[in-house]
């Protein structure tokens, strides 16, 4: 009776793991790579002359991790430390499946002043670390994931902006012995003036896709 017992027990824990991420797991994680599922989407040009040099942003991110819903509310920080450099920092609450939690994250985008590749368009680096805890049948989960991306964006029309991501992401995942993985991925989106900022759109795509909206407005005005 109390090796059934336990044995129910360690399954109730997994099935409840299960419940939480889906599908996550199978074939190596292949669904739990993300561009940003603890953050919101990029979302803007990757010339940081094209925005504020200090601006604050709100915004909803959506999808499924394998078969489970995945919501994340949350707001993001951007400011130009240097004429080519802005740091960025986010924090939210996001939903997997029954369970809450509340990621944060650290960035900067680096933009390439200088590339030769195309002169029409603009091209920056990206990298950015983002963190939540949740707790799933009170087993604490611990998620962490590192993103390098490149980002190429460009001006459709005027006042609107069109951007593609693509990058490497390592997800670590704490639970019952669950280790890292790394995985390619890529996204797109836009973003219009609008007002005192932008508003802007966009998806990030691995195995699912995730799509965002928000708003970002700037607290200083724009520079040339």
């Amino acid at each position: 009776m109390n090796k059934y017992s336990i044995s129910r027990i360690a399954q109730r824990h997994r099935i409840s793991l299960w419940t939480l991420v889906g599908l996550l797991c199978l074939s190596n994680f292949p669904s739990c790579a993300y561009a940003e599922y603890l953050g919101l989407v990029f979302g803007r040009s990757a010339n940081p002359a094209n925005q504020s040099d200090l601006s604050v942003e709100s915004g909803v991110v959506s999808g499924q991790l394998g078969s489970v819903d995945f919501r994340y509310l949350g707001v993001r920080f951007n400011s130009r430390v240097a004429p080519n450099v802005v740091v960025f920092g986010d924090f939210g609450s996001s939903e997997f499946g029954a369970s809450d939690g509340f990621p944060f994250g650290l960035g900067a985008l680096f933009y390439l002043a200088n590339q030769k590749i195309n002169p029409r368009l603009d091209i920056a680096f990206k990298a950015s670390y983002h963190e939540a805890g949740y707790s799933v049948s009170e087993v604490r989960l611990s998620i962490t994931g590192l993103s390098l991306e490149l980002v190429v964006s460009g001006t459709a029309s005027e006042g609107v902006n069109g951007y593609v991501n693509f990058g490497h992401h390592q997800i670590d995942v704490k639970f019952d012995g669950l280790d890292s993985r790394n995985e390619l991925g890529f996204g797109a989106g836009m973003s219009l003036a609008l007002g005192p900022g932008e508003v802007y759109a966009g998806f990030d795509f691995i195995d699912e896709i995730t799509l965002g909206i928000g708003f970002r407005y700037f607290i200083q005005s724009t520079q040339p």
